[in-house]
């Protein structure tokens, strides 16, 4: 078996040899055991399950949770000529059925499914049927509830393992604390605990926080046309900073789950082929993206965990290379990032609020209950209870995690209209408003059953045969509906709820302890990342590893903290220079800033002391606005001294 595995190793993936841990992980599950594997984002976790798929008799599942990461390494492998299938939404019954017949009776060798699929019936039948090698769930820490994204759907998974009992799981996640890998493996039902970890430490990678006044200004500064993706949490932020890059010269772009499928394809594609070099994206984009030569990750925003930060600066330097982790840190974003988190879990007043005027506006007495579809209107709803809409959104979230209502929304992918007037009708209307005849014509002669049946329409169809403005056809196709004439369901999406039981009295709702439990959690992880990026002495790497149940013995001496040397003997002149140079690598910054960077480590008095030294020194300058900046700035090529 072992001459088998390089051979299948060199002859799939041309390579000569295995990375730290992979054959080990792979030994397991040939032989039936469940494993748990620990690998650090761009450590090879694929070919853990790919190479031993096609070395056992079967085929293998694999669960992603993402169709762009299924469809990706789906292509990869069948451009390496192996059988290979994936099933998704976008998919006919038909084909689904076909595929799950091949892999009863054909030779695929993996099925990749996403984990809502587990419970079709389709699915379940044709699974019981089928000759399983083994379950590979990829990343597993979405299975726990003290992970950093939790998905429920993933607890379906265990499913597998009662239908087929003999059934082997590897599990794989590049994030997992200790609590998290204790319930993975808890979750799957695992035979014994098996857990294979490399250490989360990326010695190619050097962690940096850069204290800023003027984050767009020390972001031109540090970015070059090597390659990079900065990362930020909204969508409009992301474009702005791309068209600034822009503006500076830079080859950058933009890429957020805003944009359509082939925006993003395109997006991507062409970084993936260095026709720009910097991406700056929403947490959208990375996952599954294997680009060997990024040099730098910057995190212009903090992420809400640990967890985040680390896989997503583990995008840069697969290739081994020196690389770059850079967090972008304002006064007042720790503070920010905490109260972002408690707002995304509404207190119990506030869901009370918000639950009871959605009542009284659609008149529900306590105790009613039927199967009868609710819209939800957020925008009103806010405006009335003078509570933000995006927290209003989060209590309706919150009410359906705690099964008081359930989501019932219809996404509707194209427009009907269908008369609802008979043709007398229409004809008077239509004297009375003949600014109506126009449309109503084309409506009736492009589409023949609109008379009988609602019919599915196109508005820019309609908007070239009328020669009018597609914004003015809806606005007339909405007039019409208003006078009874038609029926218009415009395409788009109406947020729709049920109640699941009868509605309790407004003083006995209440939020489930899980929930609450959840909420500390979240609380807890934004905490480390605000102790994270507010450090100022302790060992970058050593703060990852310690959060991950890492021991780390010394300090990496590949991290600012580690390089500039913040812990100061405050008689260290030398020293608390260096310091100060540090704080003025990037942009001019006031003395107040300088002393609140380094107020934890270094004496206020002593600060003065040696920035009025280096006055006189002429190592920096004071402009005409009080602002401190080098006269030799030391940080060419984004090359970190």
């Amino acid at each position: 078996m072992k001459d088998q595995k390089v051979t299948t190793l060199k002859k799939v993936w041309g390579y000569d040899k295995f990375r730290p841990l992979q054959e080990s992980i792979i030994d397991n599950i040939i032989q039936g055991e469940d494993v748990l594997a620990l690998l650090p984002t761009g450590g090879g976790k694929s070919i853990c399950y790919q190479l031993p798929a096609l070395l056992l008799e079967g085929v293998c599942i694999v669960i992603s949770p993402l169709i762009a990461l299924m469809k990706d390494q789906v292509e990869q492998l069948r451009l390496r000529s192996v059988n290979v299938e994936f099933i998704n939404s976008s998919l006919s019954n038909k084909n689904i059925d076909r595929i799950l017949d091949n892999c009863i009776y054909g030779n695929i060798k993996l099925l990749y499914i996403s984990p809502e699929r587990i419970q079709t019936t389709i699915f379940k039948e044709r699974f019981k049927r089928m000759k399983v090698s083994f379950i590979a769930v990829d990343e597993a820490h979405c299975i726990s509830q003290w992970g950093y994204d939790f998905r429920p759907q993933y607890r379906n998974i265990n499913l597998l393992k009662e239908w087929k009992p003999e059934l082997s799981f590897m599990a794989l996640t590049a994030t997992a604390t200790a609590k998290v890998t204790e319930d993975i493996m808890e979750q799957l039902s695992f035979k014994k605990e098996n857990v294979i970890r490399k250490s989360f430490q990326r010695t190619n990678i050097f962690y940096q926080t850069i204290k800023c006044e003027n984050k767009l200004k020390v972001l031109d500064k540090i970015t070059s046309n090597e390659c990079s993706i900065i990362y930020l949490r909204s969508r409009k932020k992301a474009e702005e900073v791309s068209e600034y890059l822009q503006s500076k010269g830079k080859k950058a772009n933009f890429y957020h789950a805003g944009l359509d499928n082939q925006e993003r394809a395109v997006n991507q594609q062409n970084w993936l082929e260095n026709k720009f070099n910097i991406m700056v994206s929403t947490n959208a984009f990375g996952m599954g993206i294997d680009k060997p030569d990024v040099r730098t990750v910057i995190h212009y925003d903090l992420p809400e965990c640990l967890e985040s930060f680390y896989q997503e600066s583990g995008r840069a330097g697969r290739d081994g290379k020196q690389s770059y982790s850079i967090l972008l840190l304002q006064k007042n974003d720790s503070f920010k990032l905490i109260e972002r988190i408690k707002q995304k879990h509404p207190s119990i007043d506030t869901i009370k609020k918000v639950f009871q005027h959605f009542c009284n506006q659609n008149q529900i007495q306590k105790g009613y209950h039927s199967k009868v579809n609710y819209n939800v209107d957020f925008h009103l709803i806010s405006e009335k209870t003078k509570i933000p809409k995006y927290q209003v959104f989060r209590v309706f979230k919150t009410l359906i995690q705690n099964e008081y209502l359930i989501e019932t929304t219809n996404k509707n992918h194209t427009s009907k209209v269908g008369f609802i007037a008979n043709i007398s009708t229409i004809n008077a209307f239509l004297n009375k408003y003949p600014r109506f005849e126009k449309i109503t014509d084309i409506l009736i002669r492009s589409y023949a059953e609109i008379m009988v049946n609602p019919v599915e329409i196109s508005e820019t169809v309609l908007a070239n045969r009328s020669n009018l403005m597609e914004n003015v056809v809806k606005k007339t196709l909405n007039e019409l509906s208003e006078f009874n004439i038609i029926e218009y369901q415009e395409k788009g999406m109406n947020y729709q709820l049920q109640f699941c039981s009868p509605r309790p009295d407004i003083r006995n709702l209440t939020i489930s302890k899980a929930i609450l439990k959840n909420v500390t959690e979240n609380l807890s992880r934004a905490n480390a990342v605000k102790n994270y990026s507010d450090e100022k002495e302790k060992c970058k790497n050593q703060i990852l590893l310690e959060y991950f149940g890492e021991v780390a013995k010394e300090n990496c001496s590949n991290c600012d903290n580690c390089q500039n040397g913040l812990t100061i003997n405050n008689n260290q002149k030398k020293a608390i220079k260096n310091a100060v140079i540090a704080t003025l690598k990037y942009e001019k910054k006031s003395p107040k800033s300088i002393y609140y960077e380094l107020n934890e480590v270094v004496q206020e008095k002593n600060i003065k002391t040696t920035i009025k030294s280096m006055l006189e020194d002429e190592i920096i300058a004071m402009d005409s606005n009080n602002l401190i900046y080098l006269k030799n700035d030391p940080y060419i090529n984004k090359k970190i001294n």
